[in-house]
């Protein structure tokens, strides 16, 4: 694909790009309004100098001048309404034109405000360093060499008496002697040029940074990309031995227990439950990547309440094993959101799941859903062993598991929770926990209906 603005230059992705056509187009409309509050502050100043000081200025000219401004930048302020930003090139001829425009109007207002005389007349520097900004060295020092042009242009013209000199009260006769003409000249040459390379080599430098952060991002993204890779690897190759190892184990056990040893009957069932936690743990890998590997569920309307109703029913022998006593407090309305409906029964099921098994003999644990507009809130909250403080952010690290979950329980992949955080935020959801050691925990999670 090719800008049509330059069907012959090899498109880069704006990642790589110090500005984007957007990012230009943003600061061409903040550089509109500010044109707009420089022709308001032009025409106060030579009202406030003619009226209040008695400086003999050319109102009607500013005036006009002023009004220019204002017109060129009304036509560029429809220009970015109406155009969208594709082209980076585009994007920087026409800020080109716009700094050109301005320049010539400066040049013109300070030929009727003074000249040299004029002390705002190192506002050209301002408008090399705002370059700095925007262009590469090449189109700075261009914006640099028609700045200081025109402003010689001014000096040497009104010097010469080719252009009209607008006398300010106080400064003498300054503006026509050759000294001074030349020392200023010089001066301004040197700010100019010097201000050109110190912002060309400020944002060389920058576009250095941004460079290197772009190739480490890239490098990440290959890491990542392995990662993912190595997790498919895993979920697919490892699996399938691994059921194949537990069904003959438990063949074994079905067919011969009676004639086994019961140490050996133990060893196996422990073989057993520990091949059937590789499983979990390769099925948790397979659901952690999912989002990285592009795998979408499809859309539909999600009867959350049902959904709820599923999960706390599917942990009703475990809540009877330890003695707890669980609550669902659903409100009468029906609660439906239009999302990855697997995605969202991993989310409440796993926070489910933990709040069981993580939870102290006879005690409780409450789900409580919550209509709030445009998103539903849910909260799981439990009774058990807690989280410290300083281990709350560590639980959505893959493979963590505190200190206290391993001595409740060693069946854990320590999976759970990044699964969690991962789908919730792909489902554009927020993820809140409460947590106090010996006290429970509390997680809410507010997803968006659409």
């Amino acid at each position: 694909m090719r800008h049509a603005s330059d069907p012959g230059e090899p498109i880069v992705h704006e990642s790589a790009q110090f500005v984007s056509a957007e990012s230009l187009r943003r600061r061409s409309d903040w550089f509109i309004k500010v044109r707009w509050v420089a022709a308001l502050g032009v025409e106060a100043l030579a009202l406030v100098a003619t009226g209040v000081a008695g400086i003999p200025l050319p109102l009607a000219g500013i005036s006009a001048a002023a009004v220019l401004l204002v017109v060129l930048n009304w036509a560029y302020w429809l220009r970015n309404r109406r155009v969208e930003p594709r082209a980076i090139r585009l994007e920087i001829r026409m800020l080109k034109v716009q700094m050109a425009t301005d320049l010539l109007l400066l040049t013109l207002l300070l030929n009727l405000t003074g000249g040299l005389e004029n002390p705002f007349y190192f506002i050209y520097i301002l408008h090399v360093l705002i370059a700095s900004l925007l262009f590469r060295r090449g189109d700075l020092y261009q914006i640099a060499l028609v700045s200081g042009l025109l402003f010689s242009a001014v000096v040497v013209g009104e010097y010469a008496h080719l252009l009209p000199h607008h006398h300010l009260q106080g400064s003498g006769n300054l503006g026509h002697g050759l000294p001074y003409v030349t020392a200023a000249l010089i001066s301004f040459w040197v700010v100019l040029v010097g201000a050109a390379y110190t912002g060309s080599s400020i944002m060389r430098h920058n576009r250095a940074i941004k460079d290197e952060l772009v190739q480490r991002q890239r490098e990440l993204e290959d890491k990542d990309r392995a990662k993912v890779d190595f997790f498919r690897f895993v979920s697919h190759e490892i699996k399938t031995p691994v059921v194949t190892a537990q069904s003959a184990v438990e063949a074994v056990l079905a067919v011969e227990e009676k004639s086994l040893a019961p140490r050996a009957v133990r060893m196996l069932e422990r073989a057993v439950a520990r091949m059937d936690q590789a499983l979990q743990i390769v099925r948790d890998l397979t659901q952690l990547t999912r989002t990285e590997m592009r795998i979408e569920g499809e859309l539909r309307w999600v009867d959350l309440k049902a959904l709820l109703e599923r999960l706390l029913a599917a942990q009703r022998e475990q809540i009877a094993n330890r003695g707890l006593t669980a609550q669902l407090d659903l409100p009468p309305e029906e609660l439906r959101l239009r999302s990855d409906e697997g995605m969202v029964e991993k989310i409440f099921g796993n926070l489910i799941s933990n709040a069981v098994r993580y939870n102290r003999p006879g005690k409780m644990l409450r789900v409580v859903a919550r209509d709030q507009g445009a998103c539903i809130r849910v909260t799981v909250e439990d009774q058990g062993i807690g989280i410290a403080p300083e281990e709350q952010e560590r639980v959505f690290d893959e493979f963590y598991r505190t200190r206290e979950a391993k001595e409740v329980s060693r069946i854990g992949t320590g999976l759970g929770l990044p699964i969690v955080k991962r789908f919730v935020d792909h489902l554009g959801g927020t993820l809140a926990l409460c947590s106090k050691p010996g006290e429970g925990s509390t997680f809410t999670i507010t997803l968006p209906k659409t």
